[in-house]
């Protein structure tokens, strides 16, 4: 599926789902996807940046706007074997969140508006690695005021490891191209508005929105050639009668 049309099956799910509209702008953030030239299923390792953020905007109906970044929504390796809190590492819940321009270690990033809610990720018994998501189980879920942020990353380093203990962090520098998009996008967004939603889809959801496309789309295709042959038929029968008619 292109990256367009996986945009709209996403407002289309944001808007059943949550009730979203897109005459301002939404983020949506997607587990373990790619998006160069069509959205493609990866592996979802941990301690990769192999996420999506999508920023969407569809003033009345009108021309959709959208931006896409490579990012992680989970925690890095090096926080999940060091965690923070007792209770384990966090990881953001797949749901809608409210958030707001703020700071994140002395740079301007996005704060939460809202309580998140996050599975904690207990630390492995008997030094077992880490390596795919769909393997793990969290030991405890939360709701509160976690400092769960947006950001940027602190380094060119192409894995996660100390850049995230549970922000969604876009894989760009804070001077690079990538982030400063982003962040100016958001910022200009919440002049007038005290927050921005942020959606957060895990990759067992995004294959369910391309299958549901799929299936939607075969369907339509089937309804078509039956409208086609039922077309045929009935110009055949026309055909018919018209042929007795004159041989009467």
């Amino acid at each position: 599926m292109d990256n367009k049309k996986f945009i709209k099956e996403l407002m289309r799910y944001g808007t059943e789902k949550y009730g979203l509209l897109y005459d301002r702008w939404v983020i949506f953030g997607v587990r373990g996807i790619d998006f160069l030239k069509e959205i493609l299923v990866n592996n979802d390792a941990i301690n990769e940046y192999n996420d999506a953020i999508f920023l969407v905007k569809n003033p009345n109906n009108g021309v959709l706007e959208y931006k896409t970044y490579s990012a992680t929504i989970d925690p890095g390796r090096y926080w999940l074997v060091n965690p923070m809190n007792p209770s384990g590492t966090a990881r953001i819940v797949e749901g809608i969140y409210k958030y707001k321009l703020g700071m994140h270690r002395g740079h301007k990033a996005l704060n939460q508006y809202a309580k998140v809610t996050v599975n904690r990720y207990a630390i492995h018994q008997g030094s077992e690695p880490w390596f795919r998501w769909k393997d793990e189980t969290p030991a405890v879920t939360q709701t509160d005021f976690f400092a769960i942020d947006i950001h940027a990353k602190g380094s060119s380093s192409k894995f996660v490891e100390m850049a995230s203990a549970g922000c969604t962090v876009i894989n760009s520098t804070w001077t690079d191209t990538g982030w400063r998009d982003f962040y100016s996008t958001v910022e200009a967004a919440l002049s007038l508005r005290q927050y921005i939603c942020y959606c957060v889809l895990d990759q067992s959801s995004a294959i369910s929105i391309l299958n549901s496309e799929k299936i939607r789309t075969e369907k339509e295709t089937f309804v078509m050639r039956q409208e086609v042959n039922s077309g045929q038929k009935k110009s055949f029968f026309f055909f018919l009668k018209n042929i007795f008619s004159f041989l009467r």
